[in-house]
């Protein structure tokens, strides 16, 4: 083990330590168990608590309301909520997405990069609704394939059919060669924990793990002429398509009623998508900085701060800022770009910058295809155990286990 590996573990270790002491603690002058925020991206609280909406975490974050739309973490930045101050940061901080702790390998662009109507235009041209659209018969084949290479009976629906099939999605997305497909798959799932360590540290193996993922996604686009853009759309995008369609999974495990609309009439897997994406957006929260100086709910958020952006299930209205696209960012030939599908159907959007909503368009497609392909094999499908989500997860909410049965009718 390096000195460096070392230096960064120590770093790791300190952060987390100092989220979950402050997370227990009481804060002088302010009555209380401690900051809520901080005990919400130390990433332990992951218990279930049913199928209506209601978030795993939802004592945190209903605190985090409390304290108002804007507020300062003892961890040392702005905690903004709720739909109106969220629109004000968005339209007048110009905010970046910024690591909140140490990386071993960094897979964003840089802040100032982030402003650029290019790199836009590049996760559009990727990712966005025109580009996914012309992969249609590519992603219903290859949920097609993973569903068929299921048989009736018990079966975890993230460890094989959502993630096997999200990285043979996006290795046809990203026009991933054959042969390096194998790689391509091992490579996002050491990257898996990717975007929740941007707010709450790993453990130093998962965390080198975590680099050698990143650093195979980097040397496979590399000469690519959207590189940078591919980069992202495989560490963040596969991850909010696997997440929303192990989401979706769920939700239709615990109710049997939604299987038979998914069978009846395949379209309703599109609504099916919608509301999950209502209910649990991809990133729950994003780390920020400000580039600009702004005022946000009365609270002046000067340029450089840290910002972390707390979504909850309230909507943001269709149009809005953050829903909407920047000027510039639209796809070649005049097609939707990446951030006006964002608000469309009133969910909250995942990020507060334009970069976000380029996530949506293949995740919302490939959880689509694969909940009409498993629908259409399958007359059934029931629980078989408990779900599991993973810890130190604060962002995603990652299922990485979701045990269940298929099978074919009961004629007994």
């Amino acid at each position: 083990m390096t000195a460096a590996t070392n230096a960064l573990g120590r770093e790791l270790q300190l952060v987390h330590a100092a989220q979950w002491l402050y997370a227990i603690n009481a804060e002088p002058f302010v009555p209380g168990a401690g900051d809520p925020y901080a005990r919400l991206v130390r990433g332990f609280e992951i218990g279930e608590k049913g199928t209506d909406g209601t978030d795993d975490a939802g004592g945190t974050l209903a605190s985090i309301v409390e304290r108002g739309p804007v507020w300062r973490s003892r961890l040392d930045t702005w905690v903004v909520t709720g739909p109106a101050a969220l629109r004000e940061l968005s339209a007048g901080a110009e905010p970046a997405v910024s690591a909140a702790v140490p990386q071993a390998e960094a897979w964003l662009p840089d802040p100032a990069r982030q402003r650029t109507t290019e790199l836009a235009r590049d996760l559009a041209r990727r990712g966005g609704t025109r580009a996914v659209g012309k992969r249609a018969g590519s992603l219903r084949e290859r949920a097609g394939q993973a569903a068929a290479r299921l048989g009736p009976g018990p079966v975890d629906l993230v460890a094989d059919f959502a993630e096997p099939l999200t990285a043979a999605g996006y290795a046809a997305i990203l026009d991933v060669p054959e042969e390096r497909r194998a790689a391509f798959a091992a490579d996002l799932a050491a990257a898996a924990p990717a975007v929740d360590a941007l707010l709450c540290p790993q453990t130093l193996d998962t965390t080198r793990r975590l680099a050698a993922g990143v650093r195979g996604l980097r040397e496979l686009f590399a000469g690519h002429a959207h590189a940078e853009a591919d980069l992202v759309l495989a560490v963040a995008g596969a991850r909010a398509a696997a997440d929303l369609l192990g989401d979706a999974l769920r939700r239709a495990l615990d109710r049997p009623r939604e299987w038979a609309l998914l069978r009846s009439d395949p379209a309703h897997a599109a609504r099916l998508v919608e509301e999950v994406l209502h209910h649990r957006p991809p990133w729950r929260a994003c780390p920020l900085v400000a580039l600009s100086p702004a005022e946000v709910a009365g609270t002046r958020i000067e340029a450089g701060d840290t910002v972390t952006a707390v979504t909850t299930t309230t909507a943001v209205p269709a149009g809005t800022a953050g829903a909407t696209e920047p000027a510039g960012a639209t796809e070649p030939g005049g097609a939707s770009g990446p951030g006006e599908t964002a608000g469309a159907s009133g969910f909250p959007t995942p990020l507060p910058v334009a970069a976000c909503a380029a996530l949506l368009p293949a995740a919302r497609a490939l959880a689509g295809h694969a909940l009409v392909a498993l629908a259409a094999r399958f007359p059934l499908l029931r629980p078989d155990g408990e779900p599991v989500r993973v810890r130190r997860a604060p962002l995603t909410r990652r299922l990485v286990r979701l045990p269940a049965r298929l099978g074919e009718e009961e004629t007994r």
